[in-house]
């Protein structure tokens, strides 16, 4: 590094000889992204609830020459996260990147009126507090053996704006947002870099119910500028970038994957106006 600057001594996005934690692995956005870093080269340890899915995930990676750990782990106990990275350590040996990508829709859209404290407990212990002690437990791993890591967390545009009817799962997402920022500043001083992606809608088992016909997938298309939803390789693909040493110089930044909708002043109503759309299922 030198001076600070980023002097690239590898193939561009090259993870050879680095070592993966990928929370939320075992499927959708978490598992494209896994295999995305074991193809650029890194070992992976992939942690879920479950163990089916994650040993499908770590044979995938194996088939693909590098090495790979299953992490079967429920987030939502106490002691989870710390127990998690010690588990991870033990197996990888160190913690290069991590990404925090473990979620559920199980109670995010749910009416303001309906919510219950349970589901505010349940929201936030998943997706907030288990994402921020595992990342600091991450940290300070890397602090203490000397390493400039990456820690990525996947997000939402559901934190950036309003979520009439998921209160719960915008606020959240939200507070991830800033979390990002916040420890951008502060591990930022151990050379510890800290983004996040916020995507819009992806193609995974979670919104599946949504996109049954072609004129469901024409509906969602279309309130995007680029008018395609988006798939797990878009956010895999830009996770690669911030992780990477190519992003040596980039922290504390959520960035915006959704399409090109938070160009448009309009936001959910110009691209309809401009992307063909089934009859009827104007806004």
């Amino acid at each position: 590094m030198g001076n600070g600057r980023c002097t690239l001594t590898a193939p561009p996005f090259s993870y050879v000889d680095r070592r993966v934690l990928v929370v939320g692995g075992g499927r959708g956005i978490g598992r494209a992204v896994a295999l995305a870093l074991a193809r650029a080269g890194a070992d992976v340890a992939v942690a879920a609830r479950g163990r089916e899915q994650l040993d499908a995930v770590v044979a995938e990676i194996q088939a693909l020459g590098r090495q790979a750990w299953a992490l079967p782990v429920d987030l939502t106990e106490p002691g989870a996260p710390g127990d998690l990275v010690e588990r991870a350590l033990a197996a990888l040996g160190r913690i290069d990147v991590l990404i925090n990508s473990a979620g559920d829709t199980g109670r995010l859209e749910r009416g303001t009126f309906n919510v219950t404290t349970d589901d505010f407990d349940h929201v936030f212990g998943l997706h907030v507090r288990a994402a921020l002690m595992t990342s600091i437990r991450a940290a300070e791993s890397m602090r203490d053996r000397g390493i400039a890591g990456a820690i990525l967390t996947i997000t939402s545009v559901g934190g950036c704006f309003p979520s009439p009817g998921a209160v719960l799962y915008g606020a959240a997402k939200a507070a991830l947002n800033h979390i990002t920022s916040t420890l951008g500043m502060e591990f930022g001083t151990h050379g510890i870099r800290v983004n996040a992606i916020a995507p819009g809608p992806v193609e995974t088992e979670l919104i599946a119910d949504r996109l049954t016909t072609s004129e469901d997938r024409a509906a969602m298309a279309s309130f995007y500028p680029l008018n395609r939803i988006g798939h797990v390789d878009d956010v895999a693909s830009a996770a690669l970038y911030l992780c990477s040493a190519e992003a040596s110089w980039l922290s504390g930044v959520t960035l915006l994957l959704n399409g090109g909708q938070h160009a448009s002043s309009g936001m959910f109503r110009w691209p309809r106006t401009h992307n063909p759309v089934p009859p009827g299922r104007r806004i």
